[in-house]
């Protein structure tokens, strides 16, 4: 009986170890398999918890319903494409990412993604011929296979909704990736709302994205400005205008600027369609702001008389604005402008090939922007302008110009390209040159400074690409721009005589030979480097070259980790050399080194005085 007994117990206990084992067996398996699906009366149940299985085996034409748990965190690549009869998906918020192709060319009729999941797939919702009603966030990044980012312009191909709603703060590029008719902005946008479908700022005041499936745009009443990247954006790079079938534009009577500058795309003038017309209706639009829309919507002429006759006319083949605006030159080789205009509009003469001579009355005071940019002008009188716009004169044919006492400041791009200047005498007290203002001219910068001498201010690339050899910088002047005076091919000398807190350390170009002088001492010198590199491994590879200064014993190269140049530093220590300044090294354990600092150095009774650091990133 007991050895029976014995027995039985022992066959339990085999029994009690199978089931534990088999259980733990089974405990396995369930944890390796996180998320699941099952298909059942054609709904295809994702659940779980963690990433979707890569690829999903079922018989696509047996779905006709997903429905994504709470729990699954992504969406893979391919899950559903080509589910041709899938007519309805639902999204947990629990999902963070949307794989590439994850719904194409589903029969889905409403989209809609979680607020929180902003990483959608290249073609996510790709020829999905009966989708009306797309809801997903305003800010979505567009990824590749791998999860990298891409434009978010590659627009969605061969699927056109009836509304897209976004569910939270919206960027607004991301309004050209759809084909649509309408977008609702979310409630709680701060900086964007929709009215009749169109996205305008909070306060409607400005419009700034049209549905590309617009053909005809009637801008709100309380609308003041028109951006006009509203209506001209681009899908992308190499794609064309979104709003391409948008044939009528109705302005407001509230309307007052036109800027093509905001809620910038890719677009550009020069791709912008020809056939949209622009219904003035009550609008009371100044002639600057008309002139804008003439050149954004190319509206010829003509069709700019018929549109406004009460305010523009034909005078003498002249197209004048509220008889003191001329809009565009007469196209004869010396125009002679009319008495009594006081603005010469933007671009009224631009790429006028046949105009030399611009005869202005005593009544112009201002020249607008590009107005007469990439003409053949080369010779005018500016007697009384008082403002000059930007690009007024760019790629004109002056070999010498003077500006009235009237003009203080140059403004940006002015001279650009003028590659036969090489005169500007200012009668006035010049405070600034605007950035690229002279660039590629032939001026003289050495008289041009010395005559100047109330010049404080020199923007980015005013001078650049200007030859020179030796010049000096008056102490007057405060503020010099990156690129100011950058040019190459000559050996240089420049000589500082003020404080260069104000300077930026490329004002002279990356190592172009120069050989600097600071009047005021090391204090305000800077050295500016060129450098390459080669990571291998821990090992690096470290060249670098430097414009010279002038009166010092050394230079010190610090590699570091950090900006800062206080995590890893490593330091070298390089005497004056007149012949040549360069540097080649190798480091062997050059790990984590992400920064280079260069500085000069000078002995002054017994002590090192350094110049600033001039830090750069490897």
């Amino acid at each position: 009986m007991k050895k029976l007994m014995k027995c039985i117990m022992v066959a339990l206990c085999l029994a009690v170890a199978v089931a534990f084992a088999a259980g733990v067996q089974s405990t396995n398996v369930q944890a390796k398999k996180k998320v699941t699906y099952k298909l059942k009366k054609g709904t295809l149940t994702i659940k779980g918890k963690g990433n979707m299985p890569k690829k999903i085996k079922v018989k696509k034409n047996k779905v006709k319903k997903i429905v994504i748990k709470k729990g699954v965190k992504n969406i893979s690549n391919n899950a559903f494409k080509n589910f041709k009869k899938v007519k309805k998906i639902s999204i947990a918020k629990t999902v963070k990412k949307i794989g590439v192709n994850a719904f194409y060319k589903t029969a889905i009729k409403n989209l809609t993604i979680p607020k929180n999941c902003k990483k959608l797939g290249s073609g996510f919702m790709d020829y999905c011929k009966k989708l009306d009603k797309v809801t997903l966030p305003g800010d979505f990044v567009i990824i590749d296979k791998k999860g990298n980012a891409k434009s978010i312009r590659n627009k969605a191909h061969g699927t056109t909704v009836d509304t897209v709603t976004f569910n939270s703060n919206l960027d607004y590029n991301a309004c050209a990736y759809f084909d649509t008719y309408d977008f609702q902005t979310a409630a709680s946008d701060p900086k964007f709302k929709t009215f009749d479908g169109v996205v305008y700022t909070k306060d409607g005041s400005g419009i700034v994205r049209v549905p590309s499936g617009r053909d005809t745009l009637v801008i709100r009443e309380g609308c003041t400005t028109f951006n006009t990247h509203a209506s001209v954006y681009l899908s992308g790079k190499d794609s064309g205008i979104v709003c391409d079938s948008l044939v009528k534009i109705t302005l407001p009577s509230t309307l007052k600027k036109v800027d093509y500058e905001a809620y910038p795309d890719y677009a550009s003038d020069e791709e912008c369609k020809t056939n949209t017309e622009i219904l003035f209706g009550k609008s009371n639009l100044e002639i600057p702001e008309i002139v804008k829309l003439k050149i954004i919507y190319k509206i010829s002429p003509d069709a700019l008389v018929k549109k406004l006759p009460t305010r523009i006319a034909n005078n003498n083949n002249f197209l004048i604005g509220d008889s003191t605006y001329l809009i565009e030159g007469n196209g004869a080789a010396t125009s002679n402008v009319p008495d009594g205009i006081k603005t010469i509009c933007e671009a009224a003469y631009y790429s006028d090939n046949g105009l030399v001579k611009a005869v202005l009355p005593a009544s112009v005071e201002e020249i607008g922007e590009s107005a007469f940019m990439f003409s053949n002008l080369g010779e005018i009188n500016l007697d009384n302008v008082k403002k000059i716009g930007e690009a007024a004169f760019s790629g004109t044919q002056f070999k010498e110009i003077e500006l009235p006492a009237t003009i203080t400041a140059i403004p940006d791009y002015a001279f650009f390209d003028c590659d036969n200047l090489t005169k500007v005498t200012c009668k006035g007290e010049l405070k600034s040159v605007g950035a690229y203002a002279f660039n590629n001219t032939r001026l003289n910068i050495a008289d041009f400074l010395a005559d100047n001498t109330k010049l404080e201010t020199i923007n980015e690339s005013a001078f650049e690409n200007v030859g020179w050899t030796n010049i000096t910088i008056p102490a007057n002047i405060k503020t010099v721009g990156a690129y100011a005076f950058a040019e190459s091919n000559n050996t240089k000398f420049v000589l500082i005589k003020g404080s260069t807190a104000g300077f930026s350390m490329l004002s002279f170009g990356v190592w172009n030979g120069v050989t600097y002088q600071f009047e005021q001492g090391m204090s305000q010198a800077w050295v500016t480097p060129d450098h390459d590199y080669y990571k291998s491994g821990k090992k690096m590879k470290f060249n670098a070259s430097w414009d010279k200064v002038s009166e010092v014993n050394g230079y010190e190269i610090w590699l570091a980790k950090d900006k800062s140049l206080k995590k890893g530093v490593k330091k070298y220590t390089y005497k004056y050399n007149a012949k040549n300044a360069s540097v080649s090294l190798t480091k062997k354990k050059a790990k984590g080194l992400k920064y280079f600092g260069i500085r000069a150095f000078k002995t002054v009774n017994g002590k090192k005085v350094y110049s600033k650091w001039n830090i750069q990133k490897l």
